[in-house]
């Protein structure tokens, strides 16, 4: 003990302090506060209360310099226990949207001594993940709070700690904190799936990207012939099962052959792989519609799950409707030398593929007529001069 006048030497955390000739040890924190209340309550009373109760209030106090290890641990509370221990306060982020994205922070968390968080992490987590996305910016704030969560959240012991026990005593019960041990398996699988998670995502959007700007996504520019190919095609569109269109009686029969032939390579394909997705093991609603004119023909098909056919599969069924559609032109006796042909194969959502050529009559692996492929939606663009009428050629000529 060392007893001093009313100037206190520079005190320590762990310093205990009382009034001199008495024998209550108080913590700084403590002492300081009932010293200004006391200061308080005498100004308020009158002139011979206030020498009385200064007659009362010693004036001089003594201090204890003790270590930090021999602070009174009556003194303390729960939670000041806790952060010496190992524990810490922490705060997480989450985020939800619907059209506008909103972004929040939990209330401060007490994870005590070993607790590396993976609970709270992976729930505030999982919030984000399921509801963040679905709005402006939902995606960057999802991978923000995803990634705030998984690195620790944000450590807030010193501010909680003062809100409670005032910030002397938070600040001693922070500097005796024993460190916390490095995070368990759960928490550096989490955020080694988070991160995963977030490169699938950038990489999606890098992908959409790229097939906007290779116009992969968008509809082709419109030319001659696309308003009489969009009339046809949305009779495909609009058919509700397997049906056959043409622009004259033997354009129908041409389609009716080439829907025949078609459907029977697909119900082929279909039974070569029966676990193949796409694919229909019932009869397939294929509906086609042909565009006959004296110097081309197109068959348009619209074929079901044409779309989820993984990418070897749907060029082979492209090469059956190529097969087919020289099929029926022999056997409806429609198809001569030097004659173009086109065959578009559509799912319900887009185009998939286009070919162009001649016929040919005997048709064989090595000479099947086929000048050119192409893939995508705007392949279709290939279609639109094929539709134009006849009557419009022979003007443009003239001109």
């Amino acid at each position: 003990m060392k007893p001093t006048g009313c100037r206190l030497p520079e005190l320590r955390a762990g310093d205990l302090v009382c009034w001199e000739d008495q024998q209550d040890w108080l913590p700084v924190s403590r002492f300081l506060e009932l010293r200004h209340q006391r200061a308080n309550d005498s100004g308020e009373g009158s002139q011979d209360a206030a020498s009385a109760g200064a007659a009362a209030t010693p004036t001089k106090t003594s201090f204890l310099r003790r270590s930090v290890e021999e602070l009174d641990e009556a003194t303390l509370t729960e939670a000041e226990r806790e952060v010496i221990a190992g524990g810490r306060f922490v705060v997480y982020r989450y985020c939800w949207s619907l059209v506008v994205s909103f972004k929040h922070t939990s209330a401060p968390l007490l994870l005590r001594a070993g607790d590396d968080g993976f609970g709270p992490a992976f729930r505030y987590s999982f919030i984000s993940l399921c509801l963040g996305w679905w709005g402006i910016p939902g995606p960057i704030w999802a991978i923000s709070t995803i990634r705030h969560n998984v690195m620790g959240g944000r450590d807030v012991t010193l501010e909680e700690l003062t809100r409670q026990v005032g910030h002397a005593r938070a600040a001693a019960a922070c500097a005796r904190h024993r460190a916390s041990g490095a995070p368990g398996v759960l928490m550096r699988s989490l955020a080694g799936m988070m991160t995963t998670l977030a490169l699938a995502v950038w990489l999606g959007i890098g992908w959409l990207g790229w097939a906007v700007v290779h116009n992969d996504t968008e509809e082709p520019a419109p030319g001659p012939g696309s308003q009489e190919f969009g009339l046809a095609d949305r009779q495909l569109v609009e058919a509700k099962r397997s049906s056959v269109f043409g622009n004259d009686i033997k354009a129908i029969e041409l389609a009716d052959a080439f829907n025949n032939a078609l459907k029977e390579a697909y119900a082929a394909a279909a039974r070569a792989q029966p676990a193949m997705p796409g694919f229909e093991t019932n009869t397939p609603a294929i509906s086609t519609y042909c565009e006959l004119h004296r110097d081309r023909v197109v068959f348009l098909a619209q074929v079901p799950g044409l779309n989820k056919i993984p990418a070897a599969a749907g060029k082979h069924l492209a090469a059956d409707a190529w097969k087919a559609s020289s099929v029926a032109l022999t056997d409806i006796k429609a198809g001569f030398a030097g004659l173009r042909v086109a065959v578009g194969l559509r799912s319900p959502a887009k185009y998939e593929h286009v070919m162009t050529g001649r016929y040919v009559r005997e048709f064989e692996a090595n000479s099947t007529g086929l000048r050119g492929t192409s893939e995508g939606n705007r392949s279709k663009a290939k279609l639109f001069p094929l539709f134009v009428p006849v009557d419009q050629l022979e003007s443009w000529k003239e001109e």
